[in-house]
């Protein structure tokens, strides 16, 4: 069985979340589209089975505000 190798495949990741297409991929690493297809599918799997942000806001909110009170 080949094996890709992996700088090849991190640059096929790499070139997939940057929203690359297939063909582009193909052409810039020399791989046939196939192959390409088959890395994105498994691409898809990992990046549903890893861990995310905590929670579905895209903002992030501000620690509350601490008031000093200066006795002189």
């Amino acid at each position: 069985m080949n094996v890709l190798k992996p700088h090849l495949q991190t640059t096929v990741f790499t070139l997939l979340a940057a929203g690359k297409s297939q063909r582009e991929i193909a052409r810039i690493t020399k791989l046939d589209r196939k192959s390409i297809r088959r890395l994105e599918q498994f691409f898809v799997v990992e990046q549903a089975n890893s861990p995310g942000v905590a929670t579905s806001s895209t903002r992030q909110i501000p620690p509350p505000l601490e008031v000093h009170s200066s006795a002189a």
